[in-house]
C-alpha cells in the first residue's frame, strides 16, 4: 500500500525572502563576492505596475519573490527549498521534488502505523519550515 501526498504552495515564486534566498546561495552554493553581488542586483530594484485601459499605476517596488518567465526563476526558487530536501530526508519519507511543486510518499504494508505516523510528522515539519521561510501550503490544491 503507498500513501501520495502532493504539496502545493501559495504564490510561491511571489514570496520569496531575498536575505533568505541571498544567504542559501552563499552557504548552501557556496557562492560568494562578485556572483554573490550579481545575484543580489538581480533581485533588488525591481519595480511593477498595473495598466488596465486608460489607467495606469504608479510604479511599486519589489520586495520579495524571483523573476518568473526566467530560467533563473525555477533555478533559484530551487536553491530556496533545498532545506525542505533535508527535512524529508531526515523523516526517511521519499519525495520528488521540482520549483514549488513536492510529492512526498511512502509505502507500507497494511495494518502498519509506523510509516504513517512519519509522514505526519513530516508535514508538521514541512508546515512549520514554510511559515519560517514566508511560504504556504494551498489547503484547497494540496492532496
Amino acid at each position: 500500500m503507498s500513501v501520495l501526498v502532493l504539496l502545493d504552495l501559495s504564490a510561491a515564486f511571489d514570496t520569496v525572502d531575498h536575505n533568505i534566498l541571498l544567504k542559501r546561495l552563499e552557504n548552501w552554493t557556496g557562492l560568494s563576492g562578485t556572483v554573490l553581488n550579481w545575484f543580489k542586483t538581480y533581485l533588488e530594484n525591481r519595480k511593477y505596475f498595473v495598466s488596465i485601459g486608460n489607467f495606469t499605476s504608479e510604479q511599486t517596488s519589489i520586495t520579495c519573490g524571483v523573476p518568473q518567465g526566467s530560467i533563473l526563476g525555477p533555478l533559484l526558487f530551487n536553491i530556496y527549498m533545498l532545506p525542505l530536501a533535508q527535512i524529508i530526508k531526515n523523516n526517511k519519507i521519499n519525495y520528488h521534488s521540482y520549483a514549488d511543486d513536492t510529492q512526498i510518499y511512502i509505502t507500507m504494508s497494511p495494518g502498519d502505523r509506523g510509516p504513517v505516523q512519519a509522514l505526519g510528522k513530516c508535514i508538521e515539519e514541512i508546515n512549520d519550515w514554510l511559515c519560517h521561510n514566508f511560504l504556504q501550503l494551498n489547503k484547497n490544491k494540496t492532496e
